[in-house]
């Protein structure tokens, strides 16, 4: 019994120093949780990232906790002077499949045009942006407007004979639109065809009314017969044109001298303009344009319209801006390529001196007597009618100067060769 009593004396004596020094243990400051070594607990890590934390005991340095995810924010080039150019960054759009960043090259310098460089590709030999020609009886001096490309052309045929001693000369100034087939097509056949036109119907004429009129009818004859040529030439040279399903047309104004007599005759609105003795400027052709009262019926009589749009320019259909030229197929019912012709006898005494052919880009900014003026002045100061290029070049900067942005090109036709003796 003795026994039993201390046996339990020494476990409860046991039971309580254990118990004591865990209470001490617990109320210590430096409270040890060595007895969970390894068991996981769940905390909330900075930035709302839900961590799995690991509590050692008070021996072991505990390690620093994970760092939240970073968001990585893209990256500037503080030297940048055009724009800033970011670098790519890792972000969850990127992570869910977003496509790469379209990059777009800056933009090359556009070059200006000088020298007769092209700016949209084309080569020098191509592109001329200024012409000048000295030729027999004519000068003529031409500016490329602010189109890529030269729409404006000429053609020359001089001193042609022709059965009977008559001699024939040619002169042409051409102006394009919707490219150069047409104005190329027709600098190079409108010439050709009025001269062997104007050739085959003088010399018809003259077998016809051998013996059967007088002199002077028969001159009458011949010079009708002269301008039903031309009007056919034209014609002509049209349908030429249209038959290779081409884009495009052409305005001209030309004049052909026979035998002491000018005919000039015009499409469009390239003008043709007279020089007297007396400094008197004379228009030997009318501007073919939708705002012309009587074209403007011949237009609608055949079912079409002419409108004036915001910028005051009257137009066909609401697109061509003349209402006669060659070529323009989309609109050639009511764009026609028949010319007026006008006739003028050279007198001996000379009064008539010189002819001015010249595209609309003189005409917007030059009036007909400033024309006649300036080549009268550079005729009296010594050069002569068609002596050098000079006059033609004073027009042509004229007219620039003034604010045309059009082509330009100006010929002059020195008459006094061609006045009979």
């Amino acid at each position: 019994m003795l026994c039993g009593v201390e046996i339990l004396c020494s476990v409860v004596a046991v039971v309580a120093r254990v118990l004591g020094r865990a209470l001490m243990t617990i109320c210590s400051p430096k409270f040890s949780t060595a007895g969970l070594i390894g068991s996981p607990t769940t905390a909330w890590g900075g930035g709302g990232a839900k961590t799995k934390v690991h509590v050692e005991s008070e021996n072991q340095q505990l390690p620093p906790p994970p760092s939240p995810p970073a968001l990585v924010l893209p990256a500037f080039k503080r030297n940048c002077t055009d724009q800033e150019q970011r670098a790519p960054a890792t972000s969850t759009k990127a992570a869910r499949g977003r496509p790469p960043r379209l990059v777009i090259p800056a933009a090359a310098p556009v070059a200006v045009a000088c020298g007769g460089v092209d700016p949209f590709g084309g080569r020098e030999t191509d592109v001329a942006t200024e012409t000048e020609v000295k030729g027999e009886g004519f000068c003529l001096a031409s500016r490329r407007g602010v189109r890529h490309a030269m729409e404006d052309g000429y053609g020359v045929i001089t001193r042609h004979k022709i059965e009977g001693g008559s001699q024939l000369a040619f002169y042409g100034v051409y102006d394009g639109h919707g490219g150069r087939a047409a104005v190329d097509f027709v600098a190079d056949k409108l010439g050709k065809n009025v001269v062997a036109a104007a050739a085959a119907a003088t010399t018809m004429s003259r077998h016809q009314a051998a013996g059967s009129s007088s002199p002077s009818q028969q001159r009458r004859e011949e010079e009708d017969d002269v301008t039903a040529a031309i009007r056919a030439a034209y014609l002509t040279t049209d349908s030429e044109f249209l038959s290779q399903g081409v884009r495009g047309g052409a305005c001209a104004a030309t004049a052909l001298v026979k035998d002491g007599e000018l005919y000039v005759s015009n499409v469009g609105d390239c003008r043709a303009v007279l020089g007297s003795r007396g400094g008197v400027a004379t228009a030997l052709t009318s501007d073919h344009t939708p705002g012309r009262e009587d074209e403007r019926l011949r237009i609608e009589s055949t079912g079409g319209y002419v409108s004036c749009g915001g910028s005051g320019v009257w137009r066909v259909q609401d697109s061509l801006a003349v209402s006669r030229a060659f070529g323009d197929a989309g609109v050639k019912q009511w764009v026609t390529c028949e010319p007026e012709t006008a006739r003028v006898s050279l007198t001996a005494d000379g009064d008539r001196r010189f002819l001015v052919l010249a595209s609309d880009g003189l005409w917007c900014k030059v009036s007909n007597q400033e024309a006649v003026d300036t080549v009268a002045a550079a005729a009296a100061a010594g050069g002569g009618v068609a002596g050098s290029t000079d006059p033609c070049k004073e027009l042509v900067a004229m007219a620039r100067s003034r604010g045309s942005r059009d082509d330009i090109t100006v010929m002059i036709v020195d008459l006094q060769p061609f006045l009979p003796v």
